[in-house]
């Protein structure tokens, strides 16, 4: 069994790490439970995202991945550009 969970988290986190350098779509929930200096969200891949940036819970915001492991992403909210 422990052979099972280590394969499926390393392939989750080989997953994630392909995602580093891009930009996500994140649905906003709110702060970090472990840290209310920085966001929380989920991408439209249902993969929570902890990141730093200015948004509302409920708002859709690009976020820049930096960094993954096998259950989250971090990164830094982009900014808008004006049209």
């Amino acid at each position: 069994m422990e052979r099972l969970v280590e394969l499926t988290q390393r392939l989750a986190r080989e997953r994630n790490e392909a995602r580093v350098g891009r930009v996500e779509q994140v649905l906003v929930e709110g702060p970090s439970r472990t840290d209310p200096a920085v966001l929380r969200g989920r991408t439209r891949r249902n993969t929570m995202v902890n990141f730093t940036g200015e948004a509302e819970a409920g708002e859709l915001v690009d976020v820049l991945v930096a960094a993954a492991t096998s259950t989250t992403l971090r990164g830094v909210q982009q900014a808008l550009v004006a049209a």
